[in-house]
């Protein structure tokens, strides 16, 4: 998960795609491919991701394997800049699909499914997976599919999905004489206190928060607050228990015991502060677990906790994206896709995926494995986030969701950097929202 960017009425003005035709044929059932009887050209089929660095490169690690084991497809991925809520991932898509010139495949942030699947561009699943022994819906983890359907109908396989989880130095905490991370909000403003120390560039701070709208769902929920009424009419998340939350970080941030990273890469800067030891505890996504493995090395003692429980006790969103099938496929490009997206989401694939990325992965069988099992007693980390699994909490399936979450994140910097309080705040992100719901 990275900060959105906004996308004004463009969000709003998706096109409509008709769906296609869904009939698997023997082959397509094959994760490894069969070649054909006589000689012909490949499928090819086109990918959108979102992935940079060394994510980037692992995911094209996998394709050029899934290309080396099945000679009949061959699979071509493009890298459109950061797929998260209203980048320019999903800016582009959007241009495409007022133009009827899609990829086949997109990896889609796991909020922008009801965005897109409410207008008709994304191919319905359901007809796949139920002739699928790979993707059956029993055989994800707890949480994986809530954001893979809209209004019952699934669109999504889950690719690279992520939970909020926190750093914490564990090296730092035993100077301190703190035996165990904190397991509340509260138990995190007394031990960011205990562990700030220093002055000028050579201080530790004791916290660092994300400016980052994932955090004000996670402050939302466990403030005992709800982020859209039921019937999804309305906005009603700036109460004062929410409120309180946000609070008691900014009062850390202005007593110099926290401090929050600005700008366009204000995550990357706070992951970056937490494996140069520059903080003792810092909010972050699980995706980030294989970065800080790699930059802390033997530097000190680090550890995952997961997010902290507030009034109403643990809740976390989902993170990440799913892969979806665009709508209007021909058959062939169709069935070729399908095919891909089984190989992609197969146990030994997303276990290896997991390992090197710090991903969930996303398939049960993974975690029971004996070679998964082993992982884990050496990166003892991801076991934290498979535990906080079972805490992911829905985000609301509004097509108008992407825009409500921007003017909660411009919420979240007026606080944090203009020194507004958290409920006025709030009560102007709330009055905003409404009002894109509305139309008025």
């Amino acid at each position: 998960m990275r900060p959105i960017q906004r996308t004004g009425a463009a969000l709003l003005c998706l096109v409509s795609a008709a769906a296609f035709g869904s009939g698997i044929p023997a082959w397509a059932a094959s994760l490894h491919g069969v070649p054909a009887a006589t000689k012909r050209a490949p499928v090819t089929v086109t990918m959108w991701y979102g992935l940079g660095g060394t994510l980037g490169a692992e995911f094209r690690a996998l394709v050029n394997t899934f290309n080396r084991t099945h000679p009949d497809i061959h699979v071509v991925v493009d890298y459109e800049g950061t797929y998260t809520g209203g980048g320019p991932l999903q800016q582009k898509l959007l241009a495409a699909i007022e133009a009827h010139s899609t990829p086949d495949l997109v990896q889609l942030e796991v909020h922008s499914m009801p965005v897109f699947a409410s207008t008709g561009a994304l191919q319905p699943l359901t007809a796949f997976i139920r002739h699928s022994s790979v993707d059956k819906p029993g055989n994800f983890l707890y949480g994986m599919l809530a954001s893979t359907t809209y209004k019952g109908v699934t669109y999504g396989l889950p690719f690279n999905r992520s939970i909020p989880i926190m750093f914490y130095n564990k090296t730092l905490f035993a100077k301190a004489g703190i035996s165990a991370p904190p397991t509340t909000w509260a138990q995190v403003a007394q031990d960011a206190k205990r562990l700030t120390h220093g002055s000028g560039k050579t201080k530790i701070y004791g916290f660092t928060p994300v400016d980052q709208w994932w955090f004000w769902e996670v402050y939302t929920w466990e403030s005992g607050s709800h982020i859209m009424n039921p019937s999804l009419t309305k906005c009603e998340f700036a109460t004062p228990a929410a409120a309180r939350i946000f609070q008691e970080t900014i009062n850390l941030v202005r007593q110099g015991d926290a401090v929050v990273q600005s700008g366009a890469d204000g995550w990357g800067l706070t992951t970056a502060s937490f494996y140069n030891g520059e903080v003792a505890m810092s909010e972050d996504s699980s995706a980030s677990i294989g970065t800080v493995r790699a930059n802390v090395g033997h530097k000190f003692q680090w550890g995952v906790m997961m997010m902290p429980e507030g009034p109403a006790g643990r809740e976390v969103p989902p993170g990440g994206a799913n892969i979806v099938m665009m709508a209007g496929l021909p058959k062939a490009t169709q069935q070729a896709a399908w095919t891909f997206m089984q190989w992609l989401t197969a146990p030994s694939q997303t276990m290896k995926w997991s390992e090197e990325t710090g991903y969930l992965p996303v398939q049960k069988s993974v975690v029971s494995s004996p070679a998964y099992r082993a992982y884990l007693k050496t990166n003892p980390q991801m076991q934290v986030v498979l535990d906080e699994v079972k805490y992911q909490h829905a985000p609301p399936q509004s097509p108008h969701y992407l825009g409500i979450y921007g003017y909660a994140q411009d919420a979240m910097s007026s606080m944090y950097f203009n020194n507004v309080p958290a409920l006025t705040a709030l009560k102007t992100a709330q009055q905003e929202a409404n009002a894109l719901l509305t139309g008025s």
